[in-house]
C-alpha cells in the first residue's frame, strides 16, 4: 500500500483525528517533493507547519471547522516550502470512517498549482492593465467575439451607444445594427477574410432610436485559443450632418447658378436682337456721314456696340464656368485653322483702329479644345487692339520641346509690375487708365481667360515693359499626329468686292431686315429680304436670279426654323447656296450637321466680317 501511495502523482497525507491537533501520520514521496520537508519532518506535525503570514486565515479557519466536524473540505491556500518559497496548494481532504461510522482518519490530496495560479494572476493583472488602458483611450472601443458577443468595452463606447458599460458586456453587437450596416455578419466576414477593416463608414442605432454615424476600424486577434476582434470607432454624426448641410447648400447654389445661366442664355437672344439691328444701322450710317465729327460719333457707336457684345459673352462665359457646365473637349487640330478664323474676325477691328494685325501661319498640330483655345487667344487679341494706340499686333507660335507657346505681342502702353497679377481679377482692366477712350471693356475677359486656362490645364504667361508693349502667351501641348476632320477656310486678307451678289435674308425682326437691306445695298449686293422661305422663293422667281448666299435667323416666329427655311430655298431653287444662321443663342453649335456650306454666326455680327465672308463667294 505504501508503495502504491508513493507512486501517486499528487501529494498525499493521512492525519489522525483521534490524537490531539490531528497530526500527520503518513506522507508519500510527492508531498515531500512539493513541500521540501522530509517524511520524518512532516510526520507528527500539523499542516500549520506550511503556513506563513500571507496565508489566508479565514480560509484556514474554514478548513479547520470542517475537519472538526468530521467533514470533507476543499481549499486553495498560499503555503510555504521549507526553503521559504511561496507556492499555491490545492487541498482536497476526505474523512475515513470504520464500519460503525466512527472517524478514524483524514486523507488529504495536495497538488502544487502555482504555475496555473500565477498565470491566472498575470492574466488578471494584464486584463486590469488592458481595462485601464482601454478606459484611457478617448475613442470608443469594443472587444468582440466573431459571433458578435461583446466581451469588453470602455466608457466612451458605452456613452456613444447610449447604454451603461456594465449592461453592454455580454450583449450582441447586432442589437445596435441599423439596416444591417454595422456590426453584422458581413463585417465579421470581412475581418475573417482580411484580418482587418480600416476606416469603414457605417450607421448604428441607439436603444432610444437615435442614429449614430461612425467611422470604424477593426483588427482580428487570437486570445485563449479564440478568435476575437477589437473594434475602434469614432462618432462622426455631427460631421455627417455638417456634410449634408454643405451638400444641400452646394446643390442649392448650383441650382441658382444654373437658373441664372439659363436666364442669361434665354435673355441673350432677345437682348442681342436690338444690338444686331443697331450694328447694322451703324455700318449703313457710316456711308452717309461725311463730317469728321459725325464719323467720330459713328465710330464711337460701333465701339460701344462691340463692348456690349463682349459684355454679353463674358457674362455668359462666367455663368457657364460657375455652373460647371463648360467642359473641355480636347482633340487634335491645326493651330492655323484658329489663326485664320481669328484674323477674319479681328482684322477689321485692327484696321479700324489704325493698327497692323500680323498673323504668322503655323503648321503645328495641337491637342486641346479648339473652341476654348480660340476664346482665350481672341481675348488676347481683343485686349491688344483695344489698348494699343499705334504700331502693330502680332499673333504667332514658338516651339518649346513637346509644346508650343501661342503668343500675342502688342506695341501698347505695357503693364506696370504692380498690376501683373491684378489684371486677372474680375473687373480689373488691362492697360493704362488713359486708354479708356477706346473702350475699357468689362474687366472680365482676363479673369475668364485664367479660368479657361485652368480648365484646359495650360500655363499662362505675361511679360510686359511699360511704354513698349506686352506679350500674352499660353503653352499648349503638341499632338503626336494630326487627322483633319474638316476643310479649313481659305485665308482672306482683303475685303473683296461683293457687288452683284444675290443675298437672301430670312429674319422676322423688322429692324434687322431694314438694317441688313440697307447694308447690302450699300455694298452693291442684290438683297432679297423677307420673313419666310415661301416669300423669298417668290421674290427670287420674280427677279429671275438664283441665290448666291442665304442668311437666316436660327429661331423664326411661330417655332419655324432658319434651317428649314434654308433647306426649302435650296430645294425650290435647285441651288445649294452657302448659308449662314444668325443666332444670339451662345449654346448653339458653330456647325449644323455635316453640311460644310452651313455655318452659324453669333449676334451681333460684325458687318466687316460678313462682308469678308460674302466676298469669298466671288473668287
Amino acid at each position: 500500500m505504501d508503495l502504491a501511495l508513493d507512486a501517486a502523482p499528487m501529494g498525499i497525507s493521512i492525519t489522525d483525528p483521534r490524537q490531539p491537533d490531528n497530526p500527520i501520520v503518513f506522507t508519500n514521496r510527492e508531498l515531500t517533493t512539493i513541500t521540501g520537508y522530509e517524511t520524518h519532518e512532516l510526520v507528527g506535525r500539523n499542516m500549520r507547519l506550511l503556513q506563513g503570514i500571507d496565508t489566508d486565515r479565514a480560509e484556514v479557519e474554514r478548513v479547520r471547522d470542517a475537519v472538526s466536524r468530521g467533514e470533507g473540505v476543499r481549499a486553495e491556500l498560499l503555503n510555504y516550502r521549507k526553503n521559504g518559497e511561496a507556492f499555491w496548494m490545492r487541498v482536497d481532504i476526505r474523512p475515513i470512517r470504520d464500519a460503525s461510522g466512527g472517524l478514524v482518519a483524514f486523507v488529504g490530496g495536495l497538488s502544487d498549482f502555482s504555475q496555473e495560479r500565477n498565470a491566472e494572476e498575470r492574466l488578471k493583472r494584464s486584463e486590469a492593465r488592458l481595462r485601464a488602458f482601454t478606459e484611457a483611450i478617448p475613442l470608443p472601443m469594443l472587444t468582440v467575439r466573431v459571433d458578435g458577443t461583446i466581451l469588453r468595452t470602455n466608457q466612451a463606447a458605452a456613452e456613444a451607444l447610449g447604454v451603461s458599460a456594465d449592461s453592454l458586456t455580454g450583449r450582441l453587437v447586432q442589437e445596435f445594427a441599423e439596416e444591417g450596416e454595422i456590426f453584422d455578419d458581413s463585417l465579421c466576414h470581412q475581418i475573417q477574410r482580411k484580418d482587418a477593416v480600416d476606416r469603414v463608414e457605417m450607421r448604428a442605432r441607439r436603444p432610444d432610436g437615435g442614429i449614430l454615424w461612425i467611422l470604424a476600424s477593426a483588427q482580428r486577434f487570437n486570445a485563449q485559443g479564440e478568435d476575437r476582434y477589437v473594434l475602434v470607432f469614432q462618432d462622426v454624426t455631427e460631421l455627417k450632418r455638417k456634410e449634408q448641410r454643405l451638400t444641400e447648400a452646394n446643390e442649392e447654389a448650383e441650382r441658382n447658378i444654373r437658373a441664372r445661366m439659363r436666364f442669361l442664355a434665354a435673355a441673350s437672344h432677345d437682348l442681342r436682337q436690338p444690338l444686331q439691328a443697331m450694328a447694322l444701322f451703324a455700318s449703313a450710317l457710316d456711308h452717309h456721314v461725311d463730317t469728321p465729327q459725325g464719323r467720330t460719333i459713328v465710330q464711337s457707336l460701333k465701339t460701344s456696340l462691340r463692348g456690349m457684345e463682349e459684355m454679353f459673352d463674358a457674362l455668359l462665359d462666367m455663368s457657364k464656368l460657375d455652373a460647371g457646365v463648360m467642359k473641355a473637349e480636347p482633340q487634335v487640330f491645326l493651330i492655323n485653322d484658329i489663326f485664320e478664323q481669328l484674323e477674319t474676325i479681328y482684322g477689321p477691328q485692327a484696321e479700324a483702329a489704325g493698327l497692323e494685325l500680323r498673323v504668322v501661319p503655323s503648321s503645328a498640330a495641337l491637342r486641346s479644345d479648339p473652341r476654348l483655345l480660340a476664346r482665350i487667344i481672341g481675348n488676347f487679341l481683343s485686349n491688344a487692339i483695344r489698348y494699343t494706340r499705334s504700331g502693330r499686333v502680332l499673333l504667332g507660335v514658338r516651339h518649346h520641346g513637346e509644346r508650343v507657346r501661342v503668343a500675342v505681342y502688342d506695341t501698347g502702353p505695357g503693364i506696370p509690375e504692380s498690376q501683373r497679377l491684378e489684371i486677372f481679377r474680375e473687373f480689373r482692366q488691362y492697360g493704362a487708365p488713359n486708354m479708356a477712350g477706346r473702350g475699357a471693356g468689362t474687366g472680365l475677359g482676363l479673369s475668364i481667360v485664367q479660368r479657361l486656362a485652368r480648365l484646359l490645364g495650360h500655363a499662362l504667361d505675361v511679360r510686359s515693359t511699360e511704354g513698349r508693349g506686352s506679350v500674352f502667351a499660353m503653352d499648349v501641348p503638341l499632338a503626336e499626329e494630326f487627322l483633319p476632320t474638316a476643310a479649313t477656310a481659305q485665308k482672306d486678307e482683303e475685303v473683296h468686292d461683293v457687288s452683284g451678289i444675290t443675298v437672301v435674308v430670312v429674319d422676322d425682326d423688322p429692324d434687322i431686315q431694314e438694317g441688313l437691306e440697307m447694308l447690302l445695298e450699300e455694298w452693291g449686293c442684290i438683297p432679297v429680304v423677307t420673313d419666310s422661305a415661301d416669300e423669298a422663293i417668290a421674290m427670287l422667281a420674280k427677279l429671275g436670279k438664283p441665290p448666291d448666299a442665304i442668311l437666316a435667323d436660327l429661331h423664326l416666329r411661330d417655332e419655324n426654323s432658319g434651317i428649314a427655311a434654308i433647306d426649302a430655298i435650296r430645294q425650290r431653287t435647285g441651288v445649294p447656296a452657302p448659308a449662314y444662321l444668325f443666332t444670339g443663342d451662345t449654346g448653339a453649335p458653330t456647325e449644323i450637321g455635316e453640311d460644310a456650306n452651313l455655318k452659324v454666326l453669333r449676334k451681333p455680327l460684325d458687318p466687316m466680317r460678313l462682308r469678308m465672308l460674302l466676298g469669298t463667294l466671288k473668287r
